[in-house]
């Protein structure tokens, strides 16, 4: 006798009282924090926070705010804008050097443009 597998069935975020996760997104910007300057891989973009990966190591520490000072891609339309974020973790290798940051403060206006903008980019891609 076989049994099927029963799946978990979906529920809706807002039913069950959680809050739902923000889309996130993927970009390639100028980046300027903490003596760092230069090109960064940011991922998982979205109102909340981000991750930045870059080759280069940034001398930062958890639970510590910064200024970052993000410049996007042309095609973005975006002048350069200032957040205030918090470290939540950074990873370290000889490779690679990732940190997440949550977004306190900042231009909201030029960065929810700019996460718009993001949001754009990846449907057009995937039409």
């Amino acid at each position: 006798m076989f049994f099927k597998k029963r799946e978990k069935e979906k529920t809706d975020a807002a039913f069950n009282g959680e809050t739902p996760r923000a889309p996130r997104y993927t970009s390639l910007a100028m980046v300027s924090i903490n003596g760092f300057e230069g090109q960064a891989v940011l991922r998982n973009v979205s109102i909340g926070g981000f991750c930045m990966e870059s080759k280069t190591f940034a001398d930062m520490d958890v639970l510590s705010s910064y200024t970052i000072r993000i410049n996007p891609e042309s095609s973005a339309g975006i002048g350069q804008f200032e957040l205030t974020v918090e470290i939540r973790w950074i990873q370290s290798s000889p490779e690679k050097f990732s940190v997440g940051f949550k977004t306190i403060h900042g231009n909201s206006h030029l960065f929810e443009k700019y996460v718009r903008f993001l949001k754009e980019q990846r449907q057009m891609r995937a039409s």
